[in-house]
């Protein structure tokens, strides 16, 4: 077994996949040191990850504010041998891990421009009447550390 792990420092790349990845994963500390994770579209702004939830998301009702998470999202790509390799590779992704604390949103302004911003990604059109509920509570993951890597193996 092989594997080839390479940092990725293109900001530009990352970014672009932090904004047309659809869904990621996010990890905090619950309890006394029990970690749950959750798996949720977001939406990348301002070098922040914003995550929405509804009023009866229980997983809302856990976060410690102000705590670190972690949030992480996962791109298959397609694989291909290179010169360098000295094996046939069988698969190969994309990761991006943003580290940072997470707070509660709750400037009203902010809320409104993040719901459009959502529905620009996932909707794609505001026609008609939009049920907010589901992105009633807005948290921001405040970005401290993005890290990206490209893992192929096999």
């Amino acid at each position: 077994m092989h594997k080839n792990i390479t940092q990725i420092r293109d900001l530009d790349l990352i970014e672009n996949e932090l904004n047309t990845n659809v869904a990621g994963v996010l990890a905090s500390i619950h309890g006394s040191d029990k970690i749950v994770q959750i798996a949720t579209p977001f939406l990348y702004q301002d070098k922040n990850i914003y995550l929405f939830f509804s009023n009866e998301d229980e997983f809302f009702e856990n976060i410690h504010f102000n705590d670190d998470v972690s949030f992480t999202i996962i791109k298959i790509g397609k694989t291909k041998k290179t010169k360098e390799m000295s094996f046939d590779p069988t698969y190969n992704f994309f990761s991006i891990s943003v580290k940072g604390s997470v707070r509660n949103i709750d400037d009203n302004n902010l809320i409104e421009d993040l719901r459009l911003n959502y529905l620009k990604k996932y909707k794609k059109a505001a026609e008609g009447e939009i049920d907010f509920s589901v992105l009633n509570k807005i948290v921001i993951i405040d970005s401290e550390e993005i890290q990206a890597f490209e893992e192929t193996g096999g």
